[in-house]
């Protein structure tokens, strides 16, 4: 963990002295109209299964317009109650919503992804979810009711259920991706009119403490678990005013058991203490937790606090401590942890917490990229290897014109297998990883149309029988991008994805298509 802090703390001062463009001319900025949505539904489970009859499972969708009335995004699902817990899938959407009435709406979708859990009932852990349903839309709020049918297609979980959601309309002011890492200075009216709001970035280790009734999965004969679990975690901040925010964090598990425990968790904090070296902080999160744990439901509470100490306007170490707690079921931990947190301000006219005015807007690029990416001959605990297929959501945040920051999260969602042994044949689903790191862009070429990367990513993977160990893998790509427009990409790579004390030694390719676009951030005059 000190080795960690040690290189987030050079790569900090890195950052500081990175070389930045600076212009005056008006950026060409446009606002995005997104929705967050939170659904709820609860599946029928397989019949004569050693399993509960009802899974609750909770969604976190994100929704941006492709026209008028047509929507895509992706989501995030996983079980709350019941005895699935652990269970993640990430998928695609693709939905539109037509006027019935005044604020009455018609809205379907259709979701496609993959996932699983350590209790295997997916098999390869493909899904694929339509809905339709009404929705009434409110100035600030939209609340909806949709008819689902969610199929693991090559498993047993296929069930009809109502889906329950509350959806919050967003904004997002961005500029081109032409435009990125500038420095802009701003001209009088001439910055957006929203005003200037706070968000951050964290990279965070967690130690959990298990005691009290915490057990091992039964296949591990159904053992007290009292193993001290290592996880690396990423979390994202929304001030909602001067003291309050929001988050969104995800963790998982790269040393205390077998790979597969992972954990996502939203929630509200709160700053009593602020001043110009210390920041003290609490906070709740809400989630779900679960995989090579005894079968429980999933949904989980984690109550924390801690401090921030400030090393600059937009960096500070923290570390906090806490406990979290199954609501179905019996895990609960200590909770010890620390990391580094990057704080922003995005642009607008005046800071919506001091009243200060800004003086530039620098631009940064930004490229949220959908992926399928394939393992080959990836090697499991006690089967032949196969190939596993995966579905990935890759987010690129650049520093300069060249350096980036890498956050990447995938799921499995097919594998294929050549061999005559039956038992191999049986599917991965119910594998995921998430990676974070560095990459390294070339000069654009070709007409502007061309742009080489390399990247060198790690993190936490497992479940499904990979052999993973507890969990640490290490992932080198190259490839590139083929520029669209001025707006989208494909993405092709090709590398390596390894486990430095396990088995994992496998080749991978990846494709896809990526969104790309500048944020936009205000600086103002010390």
């Amino acid at each position: 963990m000190y080795k960690l802090f040690f290189w987030l703390l050079c790569f900090n001062h890195f950052l500081t002295f990175a070389q930045e463009n600076s212009s005056s001319t008006l950026l060409n900025t446009s606002s995005l109209s997104n929705k967050v949505r939170f659904n709820y539904m609860v599946l029928n489970m397989p019949v004569n299964k050693n399993t509960d009859k009802t899974m609750a499972l909770g969604g976190l969708h994100y929704q941006v317009p492709i026209t008028k009335n047509i929507y895509g995004g992706t989501n995030v699902h996983a079980a709350l109650f019941g005895d699935q817990g652990g269970l993640f899938a990430l998928g695609l959407e693709l939905g539109t919503f037509q006027k019935i009435h005044s604020n009455l709406y018609l809205d379907a979708n259709i979701n496609f992804g993959g996932g699983g859990g350590y209790r295997n009932l997916i098999n390869k852990g493909a899904f694929v979810n339509p809905n339709i349903g009404i929705a009434y839309h409110f100035p600030k709020l939209h609340l909806g009711v949709q008819f689902s049918h969610f199929n693991f297609y090559t498993g047993s979980i296929k069930s009809n259920a109502l889906s329950f959601y509350v959806e919050v309309p967003t904004n997002l002011v961005v500029s081109t991706y032409s435009s990125r890492n500038k420095i802009v200075s701003v001209a009088k009216n001439t910055a957006p009119k929203s005003k200037v709001k706070r968000s951050a970035f964290v990279i965070k280790l967690d130690q959990y403490f298990p005691f009290g009734k915490t057990r091992k999965d039964a296949e591990q004969h159904n053992e007290l678990l009292r193993n001290t679990l290592n996880l690396v975690g990423f979390e994202y901040q929304k001030y909602i005013n001067y003291n309050s925010f929001l988050f969104l964090h995800t963790d998982a598990m790269y040393k205390g058991l077998v790979a597969g425990f992972m954990d996502v968790f939203g929630g509200i904090g709160y700053e009593p203490v602020q001043n110009k070296h210390i920041s003290i902080f609490t906070k709740l999160g809400i989630g779900a937790a679960g995989g090579r744990i005894r079968a429980e439901g999933g949904a989980t509470i984690y109550p924390s606090f801690g401090i921030d100490y400030h090393l600059t306007k937009k960096t500070s170490l923290f570390a906090h401590a806490g406990y979290t707690r199954a609501l179905d079921g019996f895990f609960e931990a200590y909770t010890l942890g620390g990391g580094i947190k990057f704080n922003s301000f995005s642009s607008g006219r005046i800071n919506n917490y001091t009243a200060q005015k800004p003086t530039k807007i620098k631009t940064t690029g930004v490229r949220i990229s959908l992926q399928h990416q394939t393992y080959f001959k990836l090697s499991r605990m006690i089967r032949e290897p196969l190939d596993l297929h995966l579905l990935a959501l890759q987010v690129n945040y650049d520093i300069n014109t060249y350096l980036y920051l890498v956050g990447q999260a995938a799921f499995a969602y097919e594998s294929t297998y050549k061999g005559t042994d039956k038992q191999s044949e049986l599917g991965a689903g119910g594998y995921a990883d998430g990676m974070v790191g560095f990459g390294f862009y070339s000069p654009i070429f070709a007409k502007e149309k061309i742009q080489l990367f390399t990247e060198l990513l790690t993190g936490a993977g497992g479940g499904a029988g990979i052999d993973t160990g507890e969990g640490i893998i290490i992932k080198a790509k190259i490839g590139g991008y083929v520029r669209l427009n001025d707006q989208l990409s494909i993405i092709a790579s090709a590398g390596k994805v390894v486990s430095p004390s396990f088995n994992i030694n496998s080749n991978n390719i990846n494709i896809g298509l990526s969104v790309d676009f500048s944020s936009l951030s205000s600086l103002f005059n010390k």
